[in-house]
């Protein structure tokens, strides 16, 4: 039997409270693409400009991590993570700098004063959520996506249901599927399909379900969360490639 805890990398239900990530960088562009793709992995995104505005924030809410760049206008953003540090509300927060500033004492200066981890520009966006999974305390080798792709479960046709189930997030490791009702935990199941990037081709694989959402209210998606057990190789690489495809869409690097 395959335990939540098994999956390393499980699935949250649908209408999982996003969590909020501070970005603080004043070049707009960067910033801009940082905040859709930590977006597109379900963050709830602030950003700021400057240290400042960054501080004015902090003293309304504490995020879950803040990405700063260094080199900002006035407060830079080693002064602002020491500030962080010194605040006993936010010294908890893990700061990732996400820095092009390329002199060779920066690293080991941000590390001394306390920052979680340290970036330089231009980096993947793989290394940018490696490093915020790895701030958190979260790590996780495999992007969740966010989607919605229609799927049959078993042959479709199971004791009359009528098939309204939707792959609602994905995964290297598995799906979160929507569905009104979700079969017992520990079922294997048969799961059948389309991406958008393999035109005419049923992805097919067999999966176990590991948890699932009996909830019938309106911010909780009822579901079941399922761990691949058998994959293709070609299917698991349409569906690497369909995540990387979705997260990378519309973004461009510097």
């Amino acid at each position: 039997m395959v335990s939540k805890a098994d999956m390393g990398d499980e699935m949250p239900a649908a209408g999982t409270k996003q969590q909020i990530v501070l970005v603080v960088d004043g070049k707009p562009m960067r910033q801009f693409y940082t905040s859709i793709f930590l977006q597109r992995l379900r963050y709830h995104v602030i950003m700021a400009k400057s240290g400042e505005d960054a501080l004015i924030f902090l003293g309304l809410t504490v995020p879950l991590i803040i990405i700063v760049n260094i080199d900002l206008p006035q407060m830079s953003g080693l002064d602002l993570l020491k500030e962080v540090k010194r605040d006993r509300r936010t010294r908890d927060v893990p700061v990732l700098i996400y820095t092009s500033n390329k002199a060779p004492d920066i690293k080991p200066t941000c590390e001394q004063a306390g920052c979680a981890g340290f970036l330089r520009h231009p980096a993947s966006l793989d290394q940018l959520y490696a490093a915020v999974q790895m701030a958190t305390n979260k790590p996780r080798r495999f992007v969740r996506l966010t989607t919605a792709l229609d799927v049959i479960v078993g042959d479709g046709d199971q004791d009359g249901r009528e098939n309204k189930d939707c792959i609602v997030m994905i995964s290297e490791l598995g799906v979160f599927v929507s569905t009104s009702d979700p079969l017992p935990y520990g079922s294997v199941l048969q799961l059948a399909f389309h991406l958008p990037n393999a035109p005419g081709w049923v992805i097919r694989v067999e999966g176990q379900v590991v948890y699932r959402n009996l909830s019938k209210e309106l911010r909780k998606q009822p579901g079941m969360g399922v761990k691949f057990l058998k994959i293709g190789t070609e299917e698991r690489e349409f569906i690497k490639d369909f995540i990387k495809g979705k997260l990378m869409d519309g973004i461009l690097t510097e």
